[in-house]
């Protein structure tokens, strides 16, 4: 469906999915559309590029001023001191209510006057998009979040006002992760839905996407899957690469033998031969393990505007469901995301097959 700002009311996102049917109809949704059609364009955009140190795109360099007003907010609320808390120092709590105060005037830096409406969409979307304050935890929900924002600002076409380049993509997304990674050291903030050690990573998920899709199609690839047990090799690309920045961040935080602590990423070095299969095999798992498992998705609210609870196929509102009293919740940034899952993921192999960046599946009626 085309989007147009000036057809388009906005409203404050309102919790929908509150059970497996919700995660279900969230399957078949124009917002689940939107997100994976958005993702399939950006793997596309960044193949063959590298991660710069800086972007010529006027809406990017005010977009990534305003995640360093956020980066500079964790300067001015350092941790406390004495904290017995094994996760989760509890000055994250002030820096979110500090961030909360500012989203307003950040976003009216970035958003047109024609489009100053919106804002109250993304509000919700960024200040969700850096942990929960209440759990204070970060996981591939607030990752989700911060997706939801690049698609949101994209459909409203303000990446595009001027030349927008991979380059630009993978500056923005390096220069969230950069924050999401002081934010978990200064606030050491629990992994939130974490599986373990049968989990791909504690906290992200699409930035192994992205960083494994800027090698997919490289002829010229500097590193292959199986270099990636190489710690040398993986802090030599830890700047332009974002799987190398990713598993860089892992090796910074955890200690003991890789194999033990991440066996997945290890599994992957081990047995997935290409850049393109890596990426095919998790985007199927992303789709699996994020996007369909409901401790994830009921985090996800929904607007009118960018991301609303309507069918895909015939643009009519789906089911609404009523949240059970115990668990009802008011609107905030920065929700809980958690997991009951206990299951492993599925297991990548080297038989995945390959389209350029995986199979696009409409959700189906």
């Amino acid at each position: 469906m085309e989007f147009s700002v000036e057809r388009t009311q906005f409203s404050p996102p309102v919790k929908r999915i509150f059970d497996a049917a919700g995660t279900h109809d969230f399957q078949k949704s124009l917002t689940m559309y939107r997100l994976q059609s958005h993702l399939e364009r950006y793997l596309r955009l960044v193949q063959g590029q590298r991660i710069p140190k800086s972007s010529q795109n006027g809406t990017v360099v005010r977009f990534v001023r305003i995640l360093e007003r956020l980066d500079a907010l964790v300067d001015e609320t350092p941790p406390r001191t004495g904290s017995a808390r094994r996760f989760g120092d509890l000055a994250c709590r002030d820096w979110h209510d500090r961030v909360h105060g500012e989203l307003d005037v950040l976003l009216e830096t970035i958003l047109p006057e024609g489009a100053r409406a919106s804002a109250v969409e993304l509000q919700y979307y960024l200040g969700s998009a850096f942990g929960s304050r209440e759990r204070l935890d970060y996981g591939t929900g607030h990752e989700l979040a911060f997706l939801a924002v690049v698609v949101a600002l994209d459909m409203l076409g303000l990446w595009t006002e001027e030349k927008f380049t991979g380059e630009d993509m993978l500056y923005v997304w390096a220069r969230y992760y950069a924050l999401v990674h002081r934010l978990i050291l200064t606030y050491n903030l629990e992994p939130a839905g974490s599986h373990g050690v049968w989990g791909l990573d504690d906290h992200l998920h699409l930035a192994y996407i992205l960083g494994a899709s800027q090698w997919a199609q490289d002829c010229n690839v500097p590193l292959q899957p199986s270099d990636i047990l190489d710690p040398k090799a993986v802090a030599r690309y830890a700047d332009t690469n974002l799987y190398c920045n990713s598993i860089a961040f892992v090796l910074r935080v955890k200690t003991g033998h890789f194999a033990q602590h991440s066996p997945m990423l290890h599994d992957i070095a081990q047995t997935v031969p290409t850049w393109s299969k890596v990426t095919t095999g998790l985007i199927k798992m992303y789709r699996v393990e994020v996007l369909n498992k409901f401790p994830v998705v009921q985090h996800f609210w929904f607007g009118t505007g960018f991301f609303p609870w309507v069918d895909m196929a015939h643009g009519m509102s789906l089911p609404n469901y009523e949240a059970p009293s115990e668990t009802s919740e008011k609107p905030a940034a920065g929700t809980a995301h958690t997991t009951t899952t206990t299951m492993p993921p599925p297991r990548m192999t080297a038989s995945c097959g390959y389209s350029p960046l995986g199979r696009l599946v409409t959700p189906r009626r």
